[in-house]
Parts: C-alpha cells; sequence; structure tokens
C-alpha cells in the first residue's frame, strides 16, 4: 500500500520523468514520422498509429525487464549501434545519387514498420534506462523504488500521442526536419555507445543528464532550419557534409554485416509483389 510518505518521494519523482520522457519524444515521433513519410500517403496515418502503438508496447516491456537491460550491457550495444546505422544507412541513401539513376525501391507498410519497431525498440532500451537511474531509493532496504518509476513513463508515453498529428505537418512544411530526425536518432544512439564505452574502459557508470540530450536536440533542430533558411549557413556546413557522408557510407556498410538478416527482411519487406 502506498503512503503519503511514498507519494512525498514518488511525486516528484513522476513529475520529472513526465516533463523529462515527454521532451525526448521528439526523436521518436520525428523517426515515425520520417520512415512513415516514404510510403504512399493513404498508407501514411495507419504506419505512425501502429508505430506509436509499438512505442507503447516496448516501453512497458522495456519497463518489466529493465533489472535484466541493466544487467546486460550486450542489448544496450546492439540497440545503440542499430540507432546509429539507421541514420546512416537513410542519411547516405537519399543523399546520395547512384551514377544510373537507378529507381529506388518502393517501400512498403510492412518494411517501414519493421523499421519503426526497431527503432522504438531501441530507444525504449535508453529511455527506461535513463528513467530507472531517477528511482528513490527505499530508506530502509536501499533498493530502488519503481513504483514512481512505472506510473510517470506510462504517463509520459502518453505525450507521444500529444506530439503525433503534428509531427507529419512539420515535415511537410519543413521537409529538412525528415533527416533531421535520423540525426537525431543517431544522436541517442551515440550517446549510449559513449555511455557503455565509459563503463568498458573504467568500469564505472556514467548517464548522460536527459536535460542534456533535451539540449542537443533544440540545438540540432535549429541548426537544421537555419541550414535550410540561410544561404550563407548552407555554404559553412555542406564541406562538413561532404565529409561526413563517407564516414556514414562505411560505418553503414560495416553495421549492416552485423545487422545483415534485418536488412534482408527489410528489403524483401520492400519488394513490390
Amino acid at each position: 500500500m502506498i503512503t503519503a510518505h511514498d507519494l512525498l518521494i514518488g511525486l516528484p519523482v513522476i513529475a520529472s520523468l513526465v516533463i523529462i520522457e515527454g521532451l525526448l519524444s521528439v526523436d521518436n515521433v520525428l523517426g515515425i514520422a520520417a520512415l512513415a513519410k516514404e510510403l504512399p500517403e493513404h498508407q501514411q496515418r495507419k504506419a505512425i498509429r501502429l508505430g506509436l502503438a509499438g512505442a507503447y508496447v516496448f516501453r512497458v516491456m522495456a519497463l518489466l525487464v529493465a533489472a535484466w537491460l541493466i544487467a546486460n550491457t550486450w542489448v544496450r550495444w546492439l540497440g545503440a549501434g542499430y540507432l546509429v546505422w539507421l541514420m546512416c544507412s537513410h542519411l547516405t541513401r537519399h543523399g546520395h545519387h547512384a551514377p544510373d539513376k537507378a529507381k529506388p525501391v518502393a517501400p512498403t507498410l510492412l518494411g517501414a514498420l519493421l523499421q519503426i519497431g526497431l527503432m522504438d525498440l531501441s530507444l525504449s532500451v535508453d529511455n527506461v534506462i535513463a528513467a530507472v537511474g531517477l528511482a528513490p531509493k527505499d530508506p530502509l532496504t536501499q533498493l530502488p523504488v519503481m513504483w514512481p518509476i512505472y506510473t510517470g513513463v506510462l504517463i509520459a508515453i502518453l505525450a507521444l500521442q500529444a506530439i503525433a498529428p503534428h509531427a507529419m505537418k512539420l515535415l511537410k512544411k519543413y521537409p529538412v526536419l525528415e533527416p533531421t530526425a535520423f540525426i537525431l536518432i543517431g544522436l541517442v544512439g551515440a550517446i549510449l555507445v559513449y555511455e557503455e564505452s565509459y563503463h568498458v574502459i573504467t568500469g564505472g557508470v556514467l548517464h548522460i543528464p536527459p536535460l542534456f540530450k533535451f539540449a542537443g536536440i533544440l540545438f540540432i533542430v535549429f541548426v537544421a532550419l537555419l541550414y535550410s533558411a540561410d544561404a550563407s549557413a548552407r555554404r559553412l556546413i555542406n564541406p562538413l557534409i561532404r565529409l561526413a557522408l563517407p564516414v556514414m557510407k562505411a560505418f553503414a556498410a560495416l553495421v549492416s554485416l552485423i545487422f545483415l538478416p534485418i536488412s534482408l527482411l527489410v528489403t524483401a519487406c520492400k519488394l513490390k509483389p
């Protein structure tokens, strides 16, 4: 039974999680919308709806196995690798034009949903582990008190539903936000890689503060909008893009060897009957 003392400890944690998880849902929602945008218009709404449902399910699943996720670092490495690979493969695929200008394979609903589901799962691992770090400790047992975490995360994921209807409109109004969404996804993956590398090298535990992540999201969106609107900004940033594209292409090719079964499945789902 939850006492008044428990509420005094738990409510600030719940409020913090609602705010932080809601803010950090931006990358998740934009990622879902960006992947759905490749579909025919009549399938986009369905893909977003099912993608949001997947985000809910994976958040709940990640909460239920949070202790297992913390103990098994390979899961976080896998999730981080997939997020960075998704960014690199998407940006290089859309930013590079083959000499024969072959028509790209038309995406299907199943292929898009597969990519959205894997993205939701990887982002859920990151968000839930960060949330568990905020769990208060029981003064008697010194064990984490998890009910505020469950409550806060389950309330926070409702923010996805509030933000989602505006995501596709934003992508249509500001097309630069489509590649930006994948840069944000890659940012989450890079942060996970940094945190896990710190643990491997030092043996310590490092969690980047969620507000720092949100500041990174705001900065990247600001730079993207500036790049879209200002020619001088494009002249400044384009050389950096030209340098980054070969590196991302090489990374995508390398990691694709690890994710080859997933890549083959996604490609098979994209092929028209």
